[in-house]
């Protein structure tokens, strides 16, 4: 696989780097955007932590950096915490970041292209305590169902309004448009969604390593906030390790969204260090 440079931001504290990476997986090029500290180099011996930023439903990897500016919250969060990372941000198209029937099979990508390709080019941890993988909406139930379903790769995940219905209502215009959970009779198969669904893949034995973070407004009328509570308690009940933090405002959109990332970047700075 070519890494492609397109264009690279650099400042005084750090640098913001736009590329592509040829995927035999998914039979194209694919963007992705990535962020280092300046400190951190691709000669330096130094290894740092990773980080997985996942878009939800019609985004791409730029949302993070033009809704809001994730490199000067990093930079605040590196000068306040002092765990410096590398976060890459990856198109997810409309996946659902699951192996699509006839269809995109970017869970499939995501393990056997991009990871392998970002841990061979940058100075990132070999050691999975220091991965983590995160993401908004559709984003976070792909990052919820990577850390559940390969816990030996992240084990750590920041949910921000994790798009984790218990069941999507039958009105949700999502089953019209989405094709992620499809069967051969209908756009959104019940069936194929159940079966996907994060919690399915706890391990007693392998789950117990993972730390979770979790935020969602208790106002958010696109992912119920009783949807997300019972992941949490799922997820509780089986000794995984989750601060759940349940707001009295805000709703799904980029607002709350602004505030949110920054609380769960920090998290993931302070787990890191334990």
């Amino acid at each position: 696989m070519q890494s492609k440079l397109i264009f690279t931001h650099e400042t005084e504290i750090s640098r913001l780097i736009t590329a592509t990476l040829y995927s035999p997986i998914l039979g194209m090029d694919w963007n992705y955007n990535l962020y280092w500290p300046k400190s951190s180099s691709l000669s330096s011996n130094e290894q740092l932590p990773l980080l997985i930023m996942l878009h939800g439903i019609l985004g791409n990897s730029r949302n993070f950096l033009e809704r809001f500016d994730s490199q000067k919250m990093l930079d605040d969060l590196i000068a306040a915490h002092g765990t410096k990372m590398i976060v890459v941000f990856a198109d997810g198209f409309n996946t659902f970041y699951v192996n699509q029937k006839g269809g995109l099979q970017m869970e499939n990508a995501i393990i056997n292209d991009l990871l392998p390709f970002i841990m061979s080019h940058y100075p990132v941890s070999q050691d999975s305590r220091f991965h983590a993988i995160g993401g908004i909406s559709m984003g976070g139930y792909g990052a919820a169902r990577f850390a559940l379903k390969y816990p030996h790769v992240f084990q750590n995940s920041l949910l921000i309004s994790p798009a984790i219905w218990s069941t999507l209502d039958r009105k949700n215009p999502i089953r019209q448009t989405m094709h992620a959970f499809c069967n051969q009779n209908t756009n959104w198969s019940d069936a194929v969604y159940q079966r996907l669904f994060p919690t399915k893949y706890i391990s007693p034995k392998q789950s117990a390593s993972l730390k979770f973070f979790v935020e969602s407004s208790c106002l958010d009328k696109t992912v119920p906030i009783a949807d997300v509570t019972k992941f949490v308690d799922t997820l509780q009940q089986n000794q995984i390790s989750v601060l759940f933090k349940k707001d009295a405002n805000g709703g799904h959109t980029w607002p709350y969204w602004q505030e949110a990332v920054p609380h769960a970047y920090s998290w993931l700075s302070s787990s890191l260090k334990k």
